[in-house]
């Protein structure tokens, strides 16, 4: 039995299928019949399988023809009809033209693609791996995929080379400086004082000294010159590394102005930052006596304001100050040495307004009149 072909499976495509076109009409039920009974008579020796490749390829047409062969043959022929093998054994003419007719028309109402753009400055796709078909799926060859991912790039590694190589350095670096700094050759034993004339060098190691067994590397100046500077004499301080263990000091003293004298009779040096200084300030120099009149009710309030009156003076009229007293911190009096011998009594007040002060008793010390009152400096008076 001979096997009918297949139609070749048209290929898949997005576009809309076009309509085929119709079949040529088929020929009568009745032609058919009489067309096959000729042949019959014509070869009379031909069986079942010739007669039956002549059959209507459509199973409706035999049903007609059988029926029309039944109603105008004698019965024989209709059972001959009937015992003819199925169309669908061999290739009708229907089939045989309908599959290039629909190939035809498919390919007549497709329209030709559109020639591509060239696209300028863009980087080409890369190809597709090669593609299996493996019954209905399909299978991507993605073996070239994956070892580009698992295989990484040149780049990366140096990368990760040189990150490796520069966290070794670090910890190296790291580790040799926390040794450097605690080596026992660079810490600070010795501290070495210059500058210091009615101090003793004994004060300024003593403040020093808590910074003393720490390494020169992390030595704080800063802190040195602040502890220093803290001991009543000490102006201003210097401090810089000894290598490989020291420090030195470098200070220079506050100079003395006055010395005041207490109630109980004791003597203090007043220097001209307003502070204490030590008794031995005072040696071999010419200060201004300072004294608290008897029956003060305020001592510390009058030796603090005679202090500051001292300090605030400026130095053109505070070198010809002979003397200083007070009862309260409102009260200051002082005695200027004038030119030809004696002096003049200048009623000072309070410590406010002391550059203004001095102008006005500047502007007055050579008025007739042995006393300038300039507690109030903007109505001075003189008598």
């Amino acid at each position: 039995m001979a096997r009918r072909p297949s139609a070749p499976r048209p290929r898949k495509s997005t576009r809309a299928p076009a309509t085929p076109r119709r079949p040529a009409s088929t020929p009568s039920a009745g032609e058919r019949t009489g067309t096959s009974r000729q042949r019959a008579a014509e070869n009379p020796t031909a069986g079942p399988a010739q007669t039956g490749r002549s059959a209507p390829s459509a199973p409706s047409a035999s049903a007609a023809s059988s029926a029309s062969a039944s109603s105008a043959a004698p019965a024989p022929a209709a059972r001959s009809v009937r015992s003819a093998p199925s169309a669908r054994s061999a290739p009708s003419a229907r089939s045989a033209h309908s599959a290039p007719s629909a190939r035809s028309a498919l390919s007549a109402a497709s329209p030709s693609p559109a020639p591509r753009s060239r696209s300028v400055g863009r980087p080409r796709p890369r190809p597709e791996e090669p593609e299996e078909s493996t019954g209905g799926g399909t299978v991507v060859q993605a073996a070239g995929r994956f070892r580009e991912l698992v295989a990484g790039r040149p780049w990366r590694r140096r990368r990760r080379a040189m990150l490796l190589g520069s966290a070794i350095t670090a910890l190296l670096l790291v580790a040799a400086l926390v040794t450097v700094i605690f080596l026992p050759s660079l810490q600070v034993h010795e501290v070495t004082v210059e500058g210091t004339g009615y101090l003793e060098e004994s004060e300024i190691r003593e403040a020093a000294a808590p910074h003393a067994g720490g390494s020169v590397l992390l030595l704080q100046g800063d802190e040195i010159a602040a502890d220093v500077g803290a001991v009543p004499g000490v102006a201003s301080v210097d401090v810089e590394r000894v290598w490989p263990d020291g420090v030195r000091v470098s200070i220079s003293e506050t100079p003395p102005i006055a010395v005041l004298t207490e109630l109980d009779g004791t003597k203090a040096v007043i220097g001209e930052d307003g502070r204490q200084l030590p008794e031995a300030a005072a040696a071999g120099e010419e200060l201004v006596p300072l004294s608290i009149t008897s029956g003060s009710t305020d001592p510390e309030g009058a030796a603090a304001a005679m202090s500051e009156v001292l300090v605030e003076m400026p130095e053109s009229l505070r070198g010809s100050v002979q003397e200083v007293s007070a009862s309260s911190a409102s009260d200051v009096t002082l005695v200027l040495g004038v030119e030809g011998g004696g002096g003049k009594t200048v009623v000072w007040g309070d410590a406010r307004d002391a550059d203004l002060k001095a102008e006005v008793v500047q502007a007055l010390i050579d008025q007739p009149g042995s006393v300038i009152d300039v507690s109030s400096p903007v109505a001075p008076v003189t008598r």
